[in-house]
């Protein structure tokens, strides 16, 4: 692999495991200095385990590459801070991020927990934030340079939002909306801020049972939802080869897809006059009640419609 990143310093969070370990590993090979966060909590929160963050900073060291291993929670703020001063310190700056940390706790609306909601939100939004946050403000220090990349993860379950989890699928449409508003004020500093939505094999996605077929391990041939398939897209997007910012890619195994964001496909006009329910129910009253999109599955790009049919038949079974 071209050595696209030759004296660059990244920091990755979650890189212990998973998708994490692979991009942080993809990182060195690709020339990058690696900070390799990681509390080595479990995927649903909790728990800590420095061997995970060590592992990986020892297989970056035996093939001659720098790294680091970091154990701070990206749940919390002032860790944050922290992993992006020691990797200033000890790396000797900092121009890549790659905050990939998440959880997920499996719980639908009615059935979650306060610290359900909580935990999720400040590991995978927060967190998300605030290493960003922390870079920005190096960033402004030193001044512009070509060159830096933040790269976010967003999900497939915050661009097409699933039931089983509503704040895993919150916090990750709300990474895609942070990635966007980032790159605005970060461009003049030479920042390009992207987000990914992968869909690949890691704990979280082993512990979902209709994922089982999907995600088992092939012996044979192309093992479309492997880790290591998504780290090239995150050697690009950290790479001066990549020319965008403030956009959203979904990636499984040889499939890539881009986002065009959130469009308004329907526009009504009252005229100057104040909507009334009359009026709005009359002017709405030819629109499709369903967003005739389509989702990133596993394996295969399938229609989605939004609400989903079972959706408005449970609806109609209420009414009728």
């Amino acid at each position: 692999m071209a050595r696209l990143l030759e004296g660059k310093v990244a920091l990755v969070t979650g890189a212990g495991r998973g998708l994490g370990r692979a991009h942080a590993l993809r990182l060195a090979e690709a020339g990058a200095a690696v900070l390799a966060n990681d509390l080595g909590g479990a995927f649903t929160g909790g728990g800590a385990d420095r061997s995970a963050a060590e592992s990986v900073a020892r297989e970056i060291q035996a093939k001659g590459g720098r790294a680091v291993a970091d154990f701070g929670n990206v749940g919390d703020w002032n860790a944050c801070e922290a992993m992006v001063e020691r990797a200033i310190t000890e790396l000797g700056g900092l121009d890549i991020i790659v905050n990939n940390a998440g959880i997920c706790r499996f719980a639908d609306m009615g059935e979650q927990t306060r610290e359900d909601w909580e935990l999720t939100i400040a590991v995978n939004l927060n967190g998300t934030a605030a290493v960003g946050n922390a870079a920005a403000r190096y960033w402004r220090k030193m001044g512009p340079r070509a060159g830096r990349a933040i790269i976010n993860t967003s999900s497939p379950a915050g661009t097409n939002p699933a039931p089983g989890s509503p704040s895993y699928c919150a916090s990750k449409a709300a990474v895609a909306g942070l990635t966007i508003a980032s790159a605005i004020p970060l461009a003049p500093l030479g920042v390009r801020v992207n987000a990914i939505a992968p869909m690949a094999r890691t704990r979280m996605t082993l512990a979902v049972p209709a994922l089982d077929d999907i995600m088992k391990p092939v012996t044979n041939g192309f093992d479309r939802v492997a880790a290591e398939n998504v780290s090239p897209l995150v050697v690009f997007l950290a790479s001066e080869r990549c020319r965008f910012t403030a956009r959203v890619f979904g990636i499984e195994g040889d499939d890539l897809y881009l986002f065009d964001g959130w469009s308004a496909e329907h526009h009504f006009h009252n005229h100057q006059k104040r909507w009334t329910p009359e009026t709005l129910e009359h002017a709405l009253a030819w629109v499709d009640r369903q967003d005739r999109g389509f989702m990133i599955a596993p394996s295969r790009r399938i229609d989605a419609p939004s609400p989903s049919d079972e959706t408005l038949a449970a609806l109609e079974s209420v009414r009728s």
